[in-house]
């Protein structure tokens, strides 16, 4: 094919891609927010319907021979056949092993919805499970809070194991060793490039977050009057350890609890110039039976239908959470709609955790609280002790599950007939300094949702952490601030450069490119340890 050829037909292929993308995403938003059969139902077969196109053969081996050196000149349109390719390299297979996947995959994710663990003999929601965590002095209470939200393991572990065996099965029929090594190579990640990456955050990581915990569990070993050597799991007041319990005493859990969630969402972005009340307007943001416990945010279509499923109550959980899924939905809102419909999309997942993440990280710093106007500089000067302390460790603990996650699902893949349960706990203890309850023999790994139903996603968080460190110090050079005191409040020109830098470009360039522009480097992680290591 000739590039005019190629054009014309990319522009074809679309007019018959995008409607079918657009009806997956609304079956799947109506059924998140809504449960019930019949709406999966509809999810399944709206994801059947996309994977029929994108597994056909003949437009796969055209797509293949469009990417050969030499036939495009035009980088949108090489982009384009490069964006197609990637989401139809993991659909050469049989369109009744992807139906089984889809299938498989949906009542697995209809499980997680339906959940609901039990506490006093009576169903709770994850909003109440995480409350007994957070709060809670009492170690019984707290074990059977953490066993409840555990208890959706059992019931998806053998479903997971035949996914997971499915996923390999598409991998190795298209030449790859397994489903991991597929889903890099359609992520555009080398996969021993981030094994090195992620074996330098360890090296990096591993002193000061063992330093910083054991500061951590003796706070924990007084409030609980439990000794620290005897700290459980559920003493750590998250079901993964993935964010820091409240030891630190900041006072902006206090704070938070007092004011109105999207209120404060709104005036935050509304003040960087990037306005939300459009996207809540067209979002699901309370709790209601057969929703979804979890946050999302979606981009129906690529042309402003941009949406945000949560499940808001007063506090610093939900204001973080707020603010870390508008983050995506900016973003999406931020991508220049004259790029072609294929390339109207975030450059890749790292790059829209990072922004997300880096506005969610926002909240925890007393100096944003003070430019919201919510603390006076006397309260802020007071708070801002146990804040860095609360923030550096929030960094490193992150990192540290991160890795789990990580090595966890590359072993999975690798070899989903080991013993799971003790990998798992193997991994917790190694790089999170857990140990696992005494007898425990439990598919916990099978309760966190990515595992199940995003796989293979889970290194973008660690590598937007570090996208992130390095946007923040670029808008910090901006506003000639100390990156602790940039915190964007009150601002248009923060949200500019976002704009400009990260969000407009949508998929014009790969993450590596689009990194080096707009941070003026490559990808790496000496903007993240910034946080956490004191200056020299």
């Amino acid at each position: 094919m000739s590039e005019g050829e190629v054009a014309t037909w990319i522009a074809a292929e679309v007019e018959a891609y995008r409607p079918l993308s657009v009806s997956e995403g609304r079956a799947w938003f109506e059924a998140s927010v809504k449960g019930g059969d019949e709406a999966w139902a509809k999810v399944e077969e709206a994801s059947n319907a996309l994977d029929r196109f994108l597994s056909e053969r003949g437009r796969f081996e055209r797509l293949r021979a469009a990417r050969a050196p030499g036939v495009i000149a035009d980088p949108l349109l090489a982009r384009q056949v490069e964006s197609l390719y990637l989401s139809a390299l993991p659909k050469q297979v049989d369109p009744a092993l992807l139906e089984r996947l889809n299938a498989l995959g949906t009542e697995v994710e209809k499980a997680f919805n339906a959940y609901r663990g039990e506490l006093g003999g009576k169903p709770v929601s994850q909003n109440e499970i995480e409350e007994v965590l957070r709060t809670s002095t009492d170690s019984a209470e707290l074990q059977r809070a953490w066993e409840a939200q555990k208890g959706i393991g059992p019931l998806v572990a053998p479903k997971l194991r035949e996914l997971v065996g499915l996923r390999n099965e598409v991998a190795r029929s298209l030449g790859f060793r397994d489903y991991y090594a597929l889903r890099l190579e359609a992520q555009e990640l080398d996969e021993e490039a981030l094994l090195a990456l992620f074996d330098r955050l360890d090296e990096l990581t591993r002193e000061p977050f063992l330093a910083a915990k054991a500061e951590v569990d003796a706070r924990l070993s007084k409030r609980l009057g439990v000794p620290a050597a005897e700290l459980k799991p559920w003493h750590y007041q998250n079901p993964f350890f993935q964010a820091p319990p409240e030891v630190y005493e900041t006072g902006l859990e206090a704070l938070y609890e007092e004011q109105d969630t999207l209120a404060l969402c709104r005036r935050f972005y509304e003040s960087i110039g990037l306005p939300v009340e459009a996207i809540l307007e067209r979002s699901d943001l309370y709790e209601r039976e057969g929703k979804t416990p979890h946050a999302f945010a979606i981009d129906i279509d690529r042309e402003g239908d941009v949406r945000v499923i949560a499940n808001v109550v007063p506090g610093y959980q939900w204001l973080s959470t707020m603010v870390h899924e508008l983050g995506h939905a900016v973003y999406d809102e931020g991508i220049d709609d004259a790029l072609p419909w294929l390339l109207r999309t975030t450059s890749h997942p790292l790059a829209t955790e990072g922004s997300a993440m880096m506005l969610d990280r926002l909240v925890q710093n007393p100096w944003w609280a003070e430019g919201m106007g919510l603390i006076d500089a006397e309260r802020r000067a007071a708070m801002l002790p146990e804040a860095r302390a609360q923030l550096a460790f929030s960094s490193l603990l992150f990192s540290r599950w991160a890795q789990v996650m990580l090595r966890f699902e590359r072993e999975l893949y690798r070899d989903p007939d080991q013993d799971l349960n003790a990998l798992w706990w193997r991994l917790v203890e190694r790089y999170q300094g857990l140990k696992a309850p005494a007898g425990r023999d439990a598919p916990d790994y099978a309760s966190k949702i990515h595992l199940v139903t995003v796989p293979v996603y889970y290194q973008n968080y660690m590598l937007g952490e570090l996208f992130a460190a390095q946007v923040h110090e670029s808008i910090a050079g901006l506003q000639g601030k100390a990156p602790e005191e940039a915190v964007y409040f009150g601002d248009p020109r923060v949200g500019a450069f976002l704009v400009e830098k990260v969000f407009a470009p949508g998929d014009r360039w790969r993450w590596d490119a689009l990194t080096e522009r707009a941070t003026g480097k490559p990808l790496g992680p000496e903007a993240f340890a910034r946080r956490f290591q004191p200056a020299p």
